[in-house]
C-alpha cells in the first residue's frame, strides 16, 4: 500500500509554528507567568503581525502542550512552563560553547538553590548521588547526573531558571556535535566525578550559596577540561596516524630509489 505523501509545509503552518514559539519563550522568560492570561486574540494579532487566525493555531499548539488552558468567555491562561519540545532548540551548539553556558547558568542555579533548598531536596539529591556512583560501576551515570542537576535547578523555585537548565541539557542530549564528543570522552573512561558533586551537595546542605556556586563551576570546568582532553588526544592519534604513513610513505619511496 503506497504511502500518502506529507503534506508540504506552507507559510501559514510556520508562522502560527514561530509565534507558538515566541509565546512559548516568553511564558518561560516569566514575562507571561503561570497563573497569568495572555493578551487578547486581537492584541497578540497586532502585536506580532499576523492573522487572528494564525493566532489561534498558535494557542492550539499551546494548549495541547499543555502550557494553556482557554477559558470561554474569560481567555486564554497559563497553566503551566511550556515543554522543551515545543521550544526549538539549536542542534548546531559545540559541547564547549554549550558547558560554557552552564558554567555561568548553573553557577547562578546553585548559588540561589543554597538559600532555598528544603532537607526533603537534599535527601533526594543524596538518592541521586548513590545512585550515580552505582551507575558508574556499571555503566556510566549520566542520567542520575542530569537528575541531579535538574534538581538544583527545580530547588531554586523559579520556573524560569529550572526551564533553561532543562533546554540547557536537552541540547547536550540531542546536538550532533554534543553526543559525538561527550561519547569519546566516555571512551576514554571520563564518568560523572562524585566527589565533584558531593563537593557541590555539601555546600547545599550547609546552605552557603557562595560555596554552592564555586563548587558547580569548578565541577562544570573540569568537564571542559575532560572534553578538551578528548579532543587533544584525537589530535595527538590523528598526527600520529599522519607521522607513520608519512615515514612508510618514504620508506617506499626509499626502496624503489636503490634499485
Amino acid at each position: 500500500m503506497a504511502r500518502t505523501p506529507e503534506k508540504p509545509e506552507t507559510h501559514s503552518s510556520r508562522l502560527y509554528r514561530q509565534l507558538a514559539e515566541k509565546l512559548a519563550m516568553a511564558i518561560a522568560g516569566g514575562k507571561y507567568p503561570v497563573g497569568g492570561r495572555l493578551p487578547g486574540e486581537r492584541d497578540l494579532a497586532t502585536a506580532f503581525r499576523v492573522s487572528r487566525t494564525t493566532v489561534r493555531e498558535a494557542i492550539v499548539t499551546l494548549q495541547n502542550d499543555g502550557a494553556v488552558k482557554v477559558k470561554k468567555g474569560s481567555g486564554v491562561y497559563v497553566i503551566a512552563l511550556p515543554t522543551t519540545r515545543i521550544l526549538s532548540l539549536p542542534v548546531d551548539v559545540g559541547p564547549f560553547d554549550l558547558t560554557e553556558a552552564r558554567i555561568l547558568f548553573e553557577g547562578e542555579s546553585a548559588a540561589l538553590a543554597a538559600t532555598q533548598i528544603s532537607d526533603r531536596e537534599i535527601a533526594g539529591l543524596e538518592d541521586l548521588l548513590a545512585e550515580m556512583e552505582a551507575a558508574n560501576r556499571h555503566g556510566h551515570g549520566e542520567d542520575a547526573d542530569r537528575k541531579f542537576h535538574q534538581m538544583i535547578a527545580d530547588a531554586t523555585g523559579n520556573r524560569a531558571i529550572a526551564s533553561v537548565v532543562e533546554s540547557l541539557w536537552t541540547i547536550r542530549l540531542k546536538s550532533p556535535l554534543c553526543v559525538e564528543l561527550f561519547r569519546r570522552s566516555r571512551a576514554r573512561g571520563v564518568k560523572p566525578v562524585i566527589a565533584e558533586h558531593r563537593a557541590i551537595l555539601n555546600a547545599l546542605r550547609n546552605r552557603d550559596a557562595q560555596a554552592a556556586r564555586t563548587a558547580m563551576q569548578k565541577h562544570l570546568k573540569q568537564v571542559m577540561n575532560y572534553l578538551l582532553d578528548a579532543t587533544e588526544s584525537e589530535a595527538l592519534a590523528a598526527a600520529k596516524a599522519k607521522a607513520v604513513a608519512r615515514r612508510n610513505r618514504f620508506a617506499v619511496a626509499a626502496a624503489l630509489a636503490r634499485h
